[in-house]
């Protein structure tokens, strides 16, 4: 039974933020189950618009999935199983993949296109109308570029993983990431003259960061924690631009983002010698407004640059 490391936590933790409102899976709606009241999908709008990446050549062969963004999670559709079709959540916070389910299999094979998965099974772990999590383990020796509602797979041994400027064009920078085990930090700036790592986490629907002097306060949200036990944090948006550094010195500006602050080391009962930037968080509010380059293998991700 996969069990769930700090990393999963923070993942699903920040999953069940905001879950008054529906997860939609191929053939019907779910809602979570949430002590707050009902409240709508963080708005992007303030961020630049999702327009469709052109790219500048053909690319190599790779694997196009249909990505279902929810408001609160990416949903990756159309793996299939035995005849079924069964979506996947997208989480670079979790380590392992699994699936829900109550049969007695301990795993069994998925395919979408010519790629095939073996994913363990789990049973009772995710919210309802969740069939299964995609973790970084799925996407070893790969690289991906997601664009919307499309996410573009590729072997790690393709051209597009190792001259993704080739096919991504001028506009794409590398960010300046570090590496704790699998999972990738960020360098970023917020507020003003605080600089630190946070984990980029596309299975967080909202980001972890500290808070600035004149940050707007939107209220609480109250999450779930693992044991069903519930959490207040605050709830912010920022009043002066949270900025991601690329390796190149460029500085890749995001304003008014959506944050959460409240969580501490002793939230999650870590260890004292863990280092507080694993409590920092960038997760879909932002990743989802620039297109997004991830090379697994190589441990390299990037954004392609828009103007703001």
């Amino acid at each position: 039974m996969p069990t769930l490391s700090l990393y999963q936590k923070i993942g699903l933790v920040i999953l069940s933020i905001s879950v008054g409102m529906c997860l939609p899976n191929p053939t019907r709606n779910d809602a979570l189950k949430d002590p707050s009241p009902r409240v709508s999908p963080p708005s992007h709008s303030s961020q630049p618009s999702q327009r469709e990446f052109i790219f500048p050549r053909s690319l190599p062969p790779h694997t196009k999935i249909q990505v279902l963004d929810t408001g609160i999670s990416l949903l990756l559709l159309g793996f299939q199983s035995g005849g079924e079709t069964f979506s996947f959540l997208w989480d670079t916070g979790s380590d392992i993949s699994f699936y829900e389910g109550s049969d007695s299999l301990y795993a069994k094979e998925f395919q979408i296109g010519e790629k095939k998965l073996t994913i363990r099974r789990g049973e009772g772990i995710l919210p309802d109308g969740i069939q299964g999590l995609l973790g970084l383990d799925a996407f070893r020796s790969s690289c991906v570029f997601w664009d919307g509602n499309l996410l573009y797979w590729f072997s790690g041994d393709s051209p597009f993983c190792d001259h993704p400027d080739a096919y991504l064009g001028t506009g794409l920078k590398i960010l300046s990431t570090k590496q704790k085990g699998e999972h990738s930090y960020v360098q970023f700036e917020y507020p003003k003259s605080f600089l630190s790592y946070a984990h980029l986490d596309t299975g967080a629907s909202l980001s972890l960061l500290p808070k600035g002097e004149r940050d707007e306060f939107l209220g609480e949200k109250r999450v779930f924690r693992p044991g069903n036990r519930i959490l207040s944090l605050d709830h912010w948006q920022s009043r002066e631009p949270l900025t991601l550094f690329a390796k190149s010195g460029f500085r890749e500006e995001y304003q008014k983002v959506q944050f959460l602050t409240g969580i501490s080391l002793e939230n999650f009962d870590l260890s004292g010698d863990k280092d507080k930037e694993e409590v920092w968080v960038i997760g879909l509010g932002v990743l989802r407004t620039r297109p997004l380059f991830w090379d697994f293998s190589k441990k390299r991700i990037g954004i392609i640059h828009q103007e703001n």
